[in-house]
């Protein structure tokens, strides 16, 4: 993806009191053994019906070897897709839009090949408009970004054909910027995060973040981000949430209920089209029952979180490294191991 960043000298805050790490009973020290033996640098959190059996650091967050918090900031990457999916899907509980909705409504100038065009499919990854990083865009640009989109011709059919589109979710964020009058960041914390209880959970370069909580990527050797302090269009809404594992879990426990988004807001939000992919969540059948799980990558920091929601397992992981290993194969061997313990 390219992207240019704003250089700024941001200097870290003070570190704050390191949080407590959880190794909870045999099972708990049975995760930990299998997460030790991956030599991991990075934080995973591993919990059951709610309860952590496992949240802790390992390795190092910088140069000077700084043991790894377990309340890490961890930049998520593309599954932060599930928060845009999730500010999407409040607007339409709002009424300032439907996911059927032509993308034409809300551009006016659009040209007519978009009339098919709908938002779910920009969701879904099935606009019909071929994955694009806009190379020669500003991508500091709001604007410019959605009206490259725009430009850009429907190869096939909307709906008929799935490809992975991280411009289509910088669009999704510049319609929830046009529709609620708010920055993306400002609209996600305000009516997403903070209701559901996640009181660290920003964006990058968000005014509170605390970047002495942020690990550095390369085992501690490279940056904090890999695009820089500042968000922009060729990142924003496709990636950049950061949040600590815990508050994984406390994302997790909201969407459980129907405090944030409505049932019917999360049947949509579910809603699986092609390739197993719903509104920022693959589906996952894979283990028997239902799974929604998203991954990231972005330099050499790498993430998952799945929700195993019959088992009612969680595991949320974030490594400073890209390993042989896919970051989601190592977070279905870990509830597969919470799964087979009694």
């Amino acid at each position: 993806m390219r992207y240019l960043p704003l250089l700024l000298l941001v200097l870290p805050a003070a570190a704050a009191p390191k949080a407590e790490e959880i190794v909870r009973g045999e099972i708990g020290a049975k995760l930990d053994g299998y997460v030790k033996g991956l030599d991991l640098c990075g934080s995973v959190l591993v919990a059951k019906k709610g309860e952590i059996l496992l949240n802790k650091g390992y390795g190092v967050m910088d140069e000077k070897g700084t043991p790894m918090r377990a309340d890490a900031m961890w930049d998520w990457a593309s599954a932060s897709k599930q928060f845009t999916a999730a500010a999407i899907l409040k607007l339409e509980m709002m009424k300032k839009l439907s996911l059927d909705d032509s993308i034409r409504k809300h551009w006016k100038d659009a040209p007519k090949d978009k009339q098919p065009v709908t938002i779910r499919h920009l969701l879904n990854h099935t606009s019909g408009i071929r994955q694009d990083e806009g190379q020669g865009v500003d991508h500091r640009n709001r604007d410019a970004v959605v009206r490259h989109f725009l430009s850009l011709p429907v190869s096939w059919e909307p709906g008929s054909k799935w490809e992975y589109s991280n411009l289509s979710y910088w669009v999704l964020g510049a319609l929830i910027e046009k529709l609620s009058g708010d920055s993306f960041e400002k609209f996600c914390i305000e009516k997403l995060f903070r209701p559901a209880g996640m009181e660290d959970a920003c964006f990058i370069g968000w005014k509170d973040l605390d970047l002495a909580r942020v690990p550095k990527d390369k085992r501690g050797k490279g940056v904090h981000f890999a695009y820089g302090y500042e968000m922009s269009w060729g990142y924003r809404a496709s990636g950049g949430a950061v949040v600590p594992l815990e508050e994984m879990l406390v994302w997790d426990r909201a969407l459980r209920g129907d405090k944030i988004l409505s049932k019917r807001a999360k049947d949509r939000m579910y809603e699986v089209g092609q390739n197993d992919y719903a509104c920022g969540w693959f589906v996952d059948k894979s283990m028997g029952g239902t799974i929604y799980r998203h991954s990231g990558r972005v330099g050499e920091t790498s993430t998952a979180y799945l929700r195993w929601i019959d088992e009612d397992i969680v595991v949320a992981l974030a490594r400073s490294e890209i390993s042989k290993e896919h970051p989601d194969e190592t977070a279905k061997a870990l509830a597969a191991m919470v799964r087979n313990t009694k």
